[in-house]
């Protein structure tokens, strides 16, 4: 199938790693090997969940104000779209930081989906959404990601699941991807195999 659609996870693929976790865990009170912070925060109490959730809040709008985009970024969301191919970001970040991030480094993005939208990766709902929104199939569709979850909501919904390799945790996931492009700069040449096209980067 032609690839029309592709589907960027936001923090550590379109911007470049910036979170650490571990200390976000530690300051909300999470143990560090608690999982993933959204889940643990759903078995919070409310008064819990409000302070944790202000945490969270300060260090994605730190985040936006300190990212860089990752290698290939622009340069690869320029060419899709000259191709004519939908560009998507679904994350586990809140939708109005994406569009800040977007505003900030003058990128454009075709929809969002954000962890208010609906049930977060690894549930294939926002790939699902995403393809609905943009009229195609999820087989004509690449998920970009640097994490596990990435991959497996790509998978839950019948897309094509590419992990990005531009950290340590990469090997560990990489069994679940159907490519692994060490930079964004890899992924053109993906979609113009998939397509049978061939157009420069430039």
């Amino acid at each position: 199938m032609p690839i029309k659609a592709v589907i960027f996870d936001l923090d550590g693929t379109i911007t470049e790693p910036y979170f650490d976790f571990d200390a976000i865990r530690e300051e909300i009170g999470i143990d560090r090997h608690g999982g993933p912070i959204l889940e643990a925060m759903e078995k919070m109490t409310p008064q819990q969940r409000q302070r944790a959730e202000a945490i969270l809040h300060f260090h994605e709008e730190k985040a936006v104000a300190d990212s860089s985009l990752n290698p290939g970024a622009r340069e690869t969301l320029e060419a899709l779209r000259r191709r004519g191919i939908h560009i998507g970001i679904l994350t586990r970040n809140r939708k109005c930081n994406a569009h800040a991030v977007a505003a900030r480094h003058n990128l454009r993005f075709d929809a969002v989906v954000g962890r208010e939208d609906g049930p977060v990766k690894p549930h294939a709902f926002g790939v699902l959404h995403l393809c609905d929104r943009f009229a195609v199939q999820p087989g004509e569709t690449l998920v970009v990601g640097d994490y596990l979850f990435d991959l497996l909501c790509a998978k839950a919904a019948g897309a094509i699941p590419v992990l990005i390799t531009n950290h340590d945790r990469a090997p560990e996931f990489a069994h679940h991807a159907d490519f692994t492009v060490q930079t964004l700069h890899e992924l053109l040449p993906i979609v113009d195999n998939q397509n049978g096209t061939g157009e420069s980067l430039a």
